[in-house]
């Protein structure tokens, strides 16, 4: 039943007699403005008391003249100048406000100039610049104006607010679309939205304050049709086309004298907003965006989620040369540097401070990075940018990628809005605001000048992590950023269809502090490397790291270099192994999981190949594998010198996998270790057994299948010391081993013969291979050691044999030499 009985009587008699502010106190800034005079009179209309504020008191008393002249209360009416984006001025008006009408209710942030009116190259940034340019501000006095003062009158306001009050930021609607050589415009207000979101989440809890944005859209005007005008005369479009493309966006028609049509909303129309957002009728909304543009349809940001770790196969950065601009946390400016190194590019790292300088080139000596190019870089500064591209040309002679880091890391500014203090305002819009803009700006002309040539380069600005505060200040930066690369890629796009640029950048912005992983950094370095590989470029501007990168991507962890390549390659085969439980097995086994195949491991410890299986699937599941467990299976007991377990396995590896795919014949023994002359027939079959009889054996079982389904490998593991086809290997003491191992290999070479086309047969003959058998364990000594004890072992018994000879021939006669065989010389 909709009989409005849940509305406060007084509520519902402001709203029907027109008196929604009844005694409302509300500060409003730029209220003899064009559209601020239309908010003025509405305010004073809802009854409330308003503190008009402006730059100009000559125009500030004139037009509280004329508010009188029409009938409005003078006593409701008081007025202070001065510029916003100075605090103290901010605290002065805060401090009369509150002497002539008490608490605040309602702050309105409406002022804002237009800023300076050029393209991205030309921008001034110093005061030197600003007249050379006939500007009336620099981008600094534009983001002050537009960023710095909402931010300082809301820091002044707030602890003088009633509880439920409201503060209103007036934005645009252009702070979310690209607006043609205004980025000293669009950045600010990007920022300003950011802001309120902040402040809304800071307020509302501590002081029960609302804080909403407004955007207008472009306003019905002969001021908006001349802008509009002039973007369609620099960007050399036919007249009119920048009004259409904005007007092609509404969904909403307006009555005018004709019918209907599409037209740009009025000052009125936002002056009702305003007045809304500041009465109780609108006190459960804080934090929100309201768009008064007829509706039109634009995305409130463009961005993507990174949810994949970047697949490194084709990734090959050798010759190229990036350049990264990093902040005062040099660690991670040097993470970042690595990663593109390992890629193959060489690296000129730059930082803003010459102390970072110092302290990073200490890092990158002692992780072994002494190719790197050091290089001090102030963006704010042309003349230095201007040197370190000259240097870049003259070192380089090219320019693949730029990776841009935030000049401060968390915390240097504080965490909270409301409670900065004046210096660190001003040192966040200078350093994380303008500075962005700034190098952009001298690097496009540098650009322009010394790279015109080739592929345009891969630019990435990259926020800072996770603040674990709430990320209020991040959220300024990735916003203004976003504006500026919009507004960037539109005008070099613009240039190179009209043919005054040989290509258009595509700046991206990673966002990483929606995550707190471990892995996050990791994860960022990897995909900035990916872009300036250039082969995936992406539309949207944000890029943002996934909250859990593990859930996403399906990966606890980076996968290593050899998890990035295989997987996928033998999706769908299977693979039998035999000595899988350690060294050469294990590690194909494990390869050949990573790419997809299923595996039976097989080998003589069944605690072994549980050790080895969980390895495996561990990783499988790091990787992002679905049920790994499954993907792995062991069968221990097997001694592939018994033909029993041969048999075993095969039955096995059948019942299990059905069709086998590979066989791997790498199960083997060492052999007696004995000379020839010492070695017992039992020891010498029993190595012919194990190493070279097994792989006939286990051939014969499985080749007909292989044979009949098509397809099959068989890979004999063979060794060094088995020799080549026409080179002998000499191996003391290790004949049978020798003789076995050869045997693999020239079993390889005759089946290859019958086997094929369908089944690939081959032997692989490697030397000693670092492992527990070289090395040895606490079982058994290693390979080098069991060697040197053989060697030992028989020079001994040389000089034996060496001594018997000599006394023989010195007239001992056998006797004499048995005697010495049994100690039993007397003395």
């Amino acid at each position: 039943m909709n009989d409005m009985s849940d509305i406060p009587q007084d509520l519902l008699t402001q709203s029907i007699a027109g008196r929604r502010l009844d005694n409302k106190c509300i500060i409003l800034t730029g209220a003899a403005g064009s559209i601020g005079s239309y908010i003025t009179r509405q305010l004073l209309r809802e009854g409330a008391r308003v503190m008009l504020t402006g730059r100009d008191q000559g125009k500030l008393d004139d037009f509280m003249g004329d508010l009188v002249d029409e009938g409005f209360e003078e006593t409701f009416m008081v007025s202070a100048t001065g510029d916003c984006a100075d605090p103290e001025v901010c605290r002065q008006i805060v401090a009369k406000t509150v002497a002539a009408f008490g608490p605040i209710d309602v702050l309105v942030n409406n002022a804002g100039a237009a800023g300076p009116k050029f393209t991205l190259r030309d921008i001034p940034f110093t005061e030197a610049e600003q007249r050379a340019a006939d500007s009336d501000q620099t981008m600094f006095d534009s983001a002050m104006n537009l960023l710095g003062a909402p931010w300082n009158m809301a820091r002044a306001a707030a602890p003088h607010m009633s509880a439920g009050g409201s503060i209103i930021n007036v934005s645009t609607i252009f702070s979310r679309t690209h607006y043609y050589g205004r980025i000293p415009y669009v950045v600010p207000k990007s920022g300003l939205n950011a802001l309120g979101k902040g402040l809304a989440l800071e307020l509302g809890e501590k002081q029960g304050i609302r804080v909403n944005t407004l955007f207008p859209g472009p306003i019905e005007s002969e001021r908006i049709e001349s802008v509009f005008a002039r973007m369609d005369e620099l960007q050399g479009v036919e007249p009119g086309s920048t009004g259409k493309e904005f007007r092609d966006l509404m969904i909403t028609t307006r009555t005018s004298d004709g019918g209907l049509e599409y037209k740009y909303p009025t000052p009125t129309d936002v002056a009702s907003g305003i007045v809304w957002l500041a009465s109780d009728e609108s006190s459960a909304l804080s934090g929100h965006h309201i768009e008064v543009t007829n509706g039109m349809q634009v995305p409130a940001q463009s961005r993507s989620q990174l949810v994949s770790w970047p697949d490194k196969r084709l990734e090959d950065l050798s010759g190229q040369v990036v350049l990264i601009l990093g902040g005062d946390d040099y660690q991670e400016a040097v993470t970042f540097a690595e990663r593109q190194i390992q890629s193959g590019a060489r690296v000129m790292l730059a930082f803003r401070n010459l102390n970072t300088v110092g302290h990073a080139r200490s890092l990158l000596q002692a992780r072994n990075l002494d190719d790197v190019q050091l290089s001090h870089l102030d963006p704010l500064r042309r003349e230095s940018v201007d040197r370190s591209m000259q240097l870049m040309s003259d070192h380089f002679g090219r320019l693949d990628g730029v990776i841009l880091l935030p000049q401060k890391p968390n915390g240097e500014y504080g965490y909270s809005l409301c409670t900065a203090n004046d210096e660190d305002v001003a040192n966040f819009v200078r350093d994380e605001v303008v500075a962005p803009v700034a190098f952009a700006s001298s690097f496009a002309r540098n650009m322009d000048r010394l790279f015109a040539e080739g592929e345009p380069p891969a630019i990435v600005y990259v926020t800072n992590p996770s603040d674990r505060h709430g990320n209020l200040m991040n959220e300024i930066i990735r916003a203004s950023v976003e504006a500026l690369i919009r507004g960037w890629r539109h005008e070099d796009e613009t240039l190179a269809n009209a043919g005054d640029l040989t290509w258009a950048v595509q700046p991206n912005q990673m966002v990483r502090y929606d995550t707190e992983d471990d892995e996050a950094l990791t994860f960022a370095a990897d995909w900035a490397a990916t872009l300036t590989n250039r082969v995936r470029k992406m539309d949207s501007i944000n890029l943002w790291l996934p909250r859990s990168i593990k859930r996403s991507t399906g990966k606890s962890s980076m996968p290593s270099s050899i998890s990035r390549v295989l997987p996928g390659l033998h999706k769908g085969r299977t693979a039998v192994i035999t000595g899988g439980s350690l060294g050469i097995g294990l590690q194909l086994g494990r390869f050949l999981a990573i790419a997809g195949a299923r595996v039976l491991l097989s080998a003589r410890s069944e605690g072994k190949l549980a050790e080895a299986r969980d390895e495996i699937v561990n990783e499988l599941r790091n990787i992002g594998y679905p049920r790994p467990e499954s993907r792995v299976t062991i069968l221990g007991g097997i001694d592939v010198g018994d033909p029993d377990a041969l048999d075993r396995l095969h039955d096995h590896a059948v019942a299990e996998l059905g069709h086998v795919d590979f066989l791997i014949n790498n199960a083997g023994i060492s052999g007696a270790e004995e000379m020839v002359v010492d070695m017992t027939r039992a020891d010498w079959d029993r190595t012919m057994e194990a190493n070279l009889i097994s792989n006939y054996s286990l051939i014969r079982k499985f080749s007909p299948a292989m044979k009949a389904g098509g397809r099959g490998s068989i890979l004999n593991v063979s060794s060094y010391f088995g020799g080549e086809k026409y080179v002998a290997v000499a191996y003391p003491n290790r004949a049978d081993y020798a003789v076995s191992k050869a045997g693999q290999r020239v079993l390889a070479e005759i089946l290859s013969r019958h086997l094929g086309p369908e089944i690939q047969i081959n032997a692989l003959a490697p030397g000693p291979v670092d492992g527990a058998r070289l090395r040895g364990s606490a079982e058994a000594p290693g390979l080098f050691d069991r060697r040197g004890l053989l060697v030992l072992e028989n020079k001994r018994l040389n000089e034996v044999h060496k001594a018997i000879l000599a006394g023989m021939s010195s007239g001992f006669s056998a006797d004499d030499v048995m005697t010495l065989a049994s100690n039993a010389v007397d003395g």
